[in-house]
């Protein structure tokens, strides 16, 4: 839609005198996936409740006037404001939501506290009303959902949030809420300053900012994406300021079987282990012979001894010339390349690397000549529990490996971590390799990718090209494309729209699968 068609149908929502097709044309569009830039523009600014109490001040004591010259007034009085240019700037969602669908004010009940904008999946307010968009949430409702999305904006401050299940909140007021479970992102205008979202463990008040609130059983963490916050004294523990780009956790965020559950949930992609063809991005996988430990050793012992980082680190640290160190392990059959997203729980026998050590834990070793889609600058993105190393020309340009990970040590490179961005196996969340500058010409590819010790590994590799402009969820993740060196067949592209699915239902992030960013296999 042309920016001016939207400034039309934002006026004549204004005036109160949009059509109701034009009032459908004007919402569909808000809730288009590339309609994000408007979104922000109009939840950032003031609320049309601001504006009709100030036609209210201008007016006098409505009882004096009837509703239908009321409304006459306050139109008139919009229809000034829009010629002086200050309420072009200054509408919300909510006044789209709350007022102009009927053409006239409503009763402060019937506003309630929130409104909910977009719901995907099924949410109730207090176990016994379906939501919808458009409904709205009063004071003291339990809203619940088990699976999905819902998207609110809260009455007067204009507050707007994104919350993801399995979601439990209790919406107190429009300048208040309390997280029992799930993650909330918010937004908070100008004159929404104060507002509070408290769980178990800690009050958190707003001082203009947008930030993510995290609830589980037993524990909250919440991260400030821009801005700055409160968090007020509870349980003891007293009150302090936190800003931009810092994270904080607060009782036990989760437990070990609620992280267990969330890989088990995940799909896994299958493998393909037909003899790669010359040319083709291919690699093994690595592990311990059955009994190759010569002592038994706790889980932990076996994570904190970290076999297999160890023993590939001579490869690594001589930019992959010194296999010395695979002398001796059990490998795998050969494995074409079909990128690195979902569970690995199955991994090991999928593969043919079973029987091995499953507590030595195993690491996959691609390498290969490849050559980008085109020149320019690219940098990677991802995770991995619990190795997970991209190196161009024998030179890490990529770690995405999980804390304990001893190859993470050795890499060397610059690393930022984004722990806004939805990650489920560290508080360090994504990371980020530095900008890499590339031609047209082939490089030379090593990727390891393994488990410490184990089979609950997960992981996912991504890759950004600069200047390219990609969707993004709702949560705010660009939705970069995963890293292939050959384009996915029906089946291949299936089983990642799966791990998709999954990601954006149960973990609120994604990813892409372009058929433009395909990396290209080349002969050595």
């Amino acid at each position: 839609m042309k920016p001016e068609r939207i400034d039309e149908l934002i006026q004549k929502c204004v005036l109160g005198i949009q059509t109701d097709s034009e009032a459908q044309e004007l919402s569909d569009h808000l809730e288009r996936d590339d309609s994000k830039a408007a979104r922000r523009k109009l939840r950032l600014a003031l609320k049309a409740d601001a504006y009709l109490q100030e036609a209210a001040a201008e007016l006098g004591d409505e009882s004096h006037g009837s509703e239908s010259t009321l409304a006459r007034k306050v139109t008139s009085l919009k229809r000034q404001l829009w010629t002086q240019g200050g309420i072009a700037a200054a509408i919300a969602i909510g006044f789209f939501a709350w007022f102009f669908l009927s053409g006239a004010p409503r009763a402060e009940s019937e506003l309630g506290v929130a409104t909910v904008l977009r719901i995907e999946g099924q949410g109730l307010a207090n176990q016994d009303r379906t939501l919808a968009r458009g409904d709205a949430l009063q004071a003291g409702d339990e809203l619940k959902m088990e699976q999905g999305l819902v998207e609110l904006v809260f009455t007067d401050t204009g507050v707007h949030a994104i919350a993801t299940a399995p979601l439990f909140l209790t919406a107190n007021s429009s300048k208040r809420i309390f997280l029992h479970n799930g993650d909330v992102k918010l937004t908070v205008p100008p004159q929404g300053i104060g507002f509070v979202v408290e769980t178990a463990e800690r009050e958190i008040t707003d001082l203009g900012t947008s930030f993510v609130v995290t609830a589980v059983a037993g524990g909250s963490k919440v991260f400030v994406l821009d801005g700055e916050i409160s968090l007020g004294k509870k349980n003891g523990i007293p009150a302090r300021l936190m800003r931009k780009g810092e994270i904080a956790h607060f009782g036990r965020l989760m437990k070990p079987q609620e992280l267990i559950r969330k890989v088990e949930d995940l799909p896994a992609l299958s493998l393909d282990t037909q003899t790669p063809s010359a040319g083709d991005f291919s690699g093994i996988v690595l592990g311990f012979e059955e009994g190759g430990l010569t002592q038994a050793l706790s889980q932990k012992e076996a994570s904190q001894a970290d076999f297999m980082g160890k023993r590939i680190a001579p490869l690594l640290v001589s930019k992959f010339h010194d296999r010395s160190g695979l002398d001796g392990l059990r490998q795998s059959n050969p494995l074409r390349f079909g990128g690195i997203a979902g569970s690995y729980r199955q991994y090991p026998e999928k593969s043919g690397l079973t029987p091995y050590s499953a507590q030595a834990g195993w690491i996959t070793w691609y390498n290969g000549k490849v050559a980008p889609p085109s020149s320019g600058r690219y940098r990677f993105w991802g995770y991995a529990d619990n190795h997970l190393i991209v190196a161009i020309d024998g030179n890490p340009v990529f770690d995405g490996s999980r804390y304990d990970s001893s190859l993470r040590q050795l890499s060397g490179i610059i690393r930022e971590n984004h722990p806004d961005l939805p990650c489920i196996n560290a508080p360090a969340g994504f990371a980020s390799g530095p900008w890499i500058e590339l031609g047209d010409d082939s490089i030379q590819l090593d990727i390891l990718f393994g488990e410490l010790s184990g089979n609950k590994s997960f992981g996912l590799l991504l890759v950004e090209r600069e200047g390219e402009a990609y969707a993004e969820t709702f949560w705010g993740q660009p939705k970069w494309p995963i890293f292939l060196t050959e384009a996915p067949n029906a089946s291949h592209r299936s089983e990642l729209e799966k791990i998709r699915d999954h990601m954006e239902k149960k973990l609120a992030g994604s990813f892409s699968v372009s058929s433009d960013s395909i990396w290209t296999a080349a002969s050595p």
